[in-house]
This record gives structure tokens, sequence and C-alpha cells, in this order.
């Protein structure tokens, strides 16, 4: 169950980082937002998992 909902959380991160190593890749300067919304992405997912009181299901 905690697996499953660090992966839900992590998604956004995941998928912002893959974008902005995609595009890093192909030299375009956009991949600077999807490193920033990466970031913001991982800060929102640890509030939420503090919201949802994550460390609880661990026991």
């Amino acid at each position: 169950m905690l697996a499953w909902i660090l992966l839900v959380v992590s998604t956004p991160t995941i998928v912002s980082t893959a974008c902005s190593a995609f595009l890093a890749y192909k030299e375009r300067p956009q991949w600077i937002w999807f490193a920033v919304l990466a970031v913001l992405a991982e800060i929102g997912g640890a509030v939420m998992l503090a919201a949802v009181q994550a460390q609880r299901l661990t026991y």
C-alpha cells in the first residue's frame, strides 16, 4: 500500500524529470521549466504525504 502511494505521489516528479532530460538531450531551452516543475512537484509530493500521514501506513 505504501509503495503505491509513493509511486502515485512521485509520478509528477518522474514525468517532469524525464521531460527535462529529454529536452536537455535535444538541446532545447525549455528544459529548465520542466526541471523547476520537477522540484515543485517533489515539494508538493512531500506535502501530500504529510497531509495523508503516510508514515502511519508503515506500521
